[in-house]
């Protein structure tokens, strides 16, 4: 008896602890749960404009280009799920090489920071496949379509002037595994809107 009456005091003080801390940090858990949406239920569809300024190997046989991006992100259980697709189309700068379309096709996690009322800043990361295909007749009919493994990191900011409207501004980091590697500098630009998700498109990512 006297030994559970010795090790009872400290469970007591321990209990108290964790009550104490849950008293503490509850309120905080519940303020951050309601600053966002729950997991699905809104969906952010935006449009960017891509500049590539890395002047790297792919550069020097090809000109990049401006490439389009169209994303769709949720809200999710920590950070947001993205969707997406990155569309260029790369011009030869000599005769010997071929012009080719590419196309990224993504699925990427990111992460969010308030910085104002209408100002967040963003950070994520982006893997997925990119499709090449190439325009011309001399190469062989195996080697006119590629498909490569690609990855992205990626850092944007976001403002929204009004409540659903939101333009971004973003920097990323782009490197597909051909041999040998394109490696690509982003600088971007783009538009926005958040939009209530469907319930059946909800029902079905839950």
């Amino acid at each position: 008896m006297p030994a559970l009456r010795y090790h009872s005091a400290p469970a007591r003080r321990r209990r108290l602890a964790i009550a104490l801390l849950c008293a503490l940090v509850a309120p905080a858990l519940t303020a951050a749960a309601q600053q966002r949406p729950a997991p699905f239920e809104t969906l952010d569809l935006s449009f960017e404009l891509l500049a590539d300024i890395h002047q790297g190997r792919l550069h020097r046989d090809w000109s990049p280009g401006p490439a389009l991006g169209i994303g769709l992100a949720f809200p999710f259980y920590l950070g947001n799920l993205e969707l997406g697709v990155q569309l260029a189309r790369p011009s030869a700068r000599q005769a010997s090489l071929p012009d080719f379309r590419s196309l990224f096709v993504y699925v990427g996690w990111s992460g969010t920071r308030e910085l104002g009322r209408q100002l967040r800043a963003e950070a994520g990361l982006r893997a997925g496949i990119v499709g090449l295909s190439f325009d011309a007749d001399n190469v062989p009919a195996f080697r006119q379509h590629e498909s490569e493994p690609a990855v992205t990191a990626r850092g944007a900011l976001h403002w929204t002037p009004r409540d659903r409207w939101f333009t971004e501004a973003a920097v990323a980091w782009h490197s597909v595994f051909t041999e040998p590697r394109i490696e690509q500098i982003f600088l971007s630009a783009g538009v926005g809107r958040r939009f209530r998700t469907p319930t059946w498109l909800r029902d079905f990512l839950d």
